[in-house]
């Protein structure tokens, strides 16, 4: 039973980055403009911030990326991660464990990239928690971290005899 909490909980990742992906694929002006607001820091009243505020297309398109290769990196990580987990759910504990493999590794990184893209860029270096409109994405990015975070560990960890 344990062997089908843990591949449900990477489908579910890997069901988040789908959707991410699409909305992001579907909507890419959108993100656009939006990593424009953060890395401009229009909410950032003058004199509060760091020197670094830029309307650079290079450092906006990279801020982009970085969010769809982090969607991108859940979808495949949960979704493949978790066939090849339901794939040997009855297998013995070395194929299963081997099996996580995918899993473990796509989940542990689309945690690192939400840490990183929002945490430490958008959040610290960016401040985006002065914006009314886009604070509230850095609060859910730190809940979708922690939940990720705490199922990558969950999943790593070996099943009971």
């Amino acid at each position: 039973m344990v062997r089908y909490v843990k591949i449900f909980l990477v489908l579910c990742i890997g069901f988040w980055g789908l959707l991410g992906t699409l909305g992001n694929l579907s909507d890419v002006q959108g993100v656009y403009d939006t990593v424009s607001a953060v890395a401009s820091m229009s909410s950032v009243p003058e004199g509060a911030g760091p020197p670094w505020r830029t309307t650079s297309a290079v450092v906006i398109w990279a801020g982009v990326c970085l969010i769809v290769v982090g969607k991108l990196t859940a979808l495949l990580g949960g979704g493949l991660g978790g066939a090849m987990m339901l794939r040997h759910a009855r297998g013995s504990r070395e194929e299963f464990a081997r099996a996580k493999t995918w899993a473990v590794a796509g989940c542990g990184a689309t945690f690192g990239l939400l840490i990183l893209s929002f945490t430490i860029i958008a959040e610290g270096a960016f401040f985006m928690f002065f914006s009314p409109q886009y604070g509230g994405a850095g609060e859910l990015a730190f809940r979708l971290a922690g939940s990720f975070g705490l199922i990558t560990l969950f999943v790593a960890q070996a099943e009971p005899g």
